[in-house]
């Protein structure tokens, strides 16, 4: 019990200072909080479970980032062969509305995330293949080395290298499309006044 109870302790001393960085990529990757924090409590869930293969002294973070990673992707994966189907009806639409109303009620750290990702942004990275949003999240928000991030995802540091300059690509160029896109209907409103 005593053995647990240490191997518990450094666990936690390890990993938990980690949480808010796990739980900003799982949010960037899946843009729903709830989504996100299950994915981060079954992270956590799976290190813990593994947690005596860990070689004390190596990369944590990179080791909790590609545990993460691994339960984004099986989480993605589940989506793809069941997606879910909602009927809405009236309940649902006042449901909604009250959730909208007790925004300000929600955790602070998560209301922070929210605002901190532009809807626009989320949208192009959303539409990333997962080979080139990995790389580019692991860097811009997780401000990793391309070393750490080919050895978190087991590349080349040169593929990681050219992969974030495609997704960098992609991303502005989606952007620009909106923006410009958005300028057309701003002129077309305008016209109408």
């Amino acid at each position: 019990m005593r053995l647990f109870h240490n191997r518990r302790k450094e666990f936690e001393k390890l990993t938990w200072p980690l949480g808010h960085d796990l739980f900003r990529l799982a949010y960037w990757r899946l843009g729903n909080q709830q989504d996100a924090e299950d994915v981060v409590q079954e992270a956590y869930l799976r290190a813990f479970r593994s947690f005596h293969t860990f070689q004390t002294g190596t990369n944590v973070k990179g080791w909790m980032t590609r545990i993460l990673l691994n339960v984004i992707n099986d989480t993605l994966k589940k989506r793809i062969q069941r997606p879910d189907v909602l009927a809405i009806d009236e309940g649902c639409v006042e449901m909604m509305s009250l959730q909208d109303q007790s925004a300000s009620s929600r955790d602070p750290e998560v209301q922070l995330v929210e605002r901190e990702i532009r809807p626009d942004l989320l949208n192009a990275l959303q539409q990333l293949p997962t080979a080139l949003l990995h790389p580019l999240l692991l860097r811009e928000l997780e401000d990793m080395s391309y070393a750490e991030i080919a050895t978190i995802l087991g590349i080349p540091a040169g593929t990681v290298m050219s992969r974030l300059f495609r997704a960098r690509r992609v991303v502005k160029d989606r952007l620009t499309q909106n923006v410009k896109g958005t300028a057309k209907w701003e002129v077309a409103d305008h016209e109408l006044q």
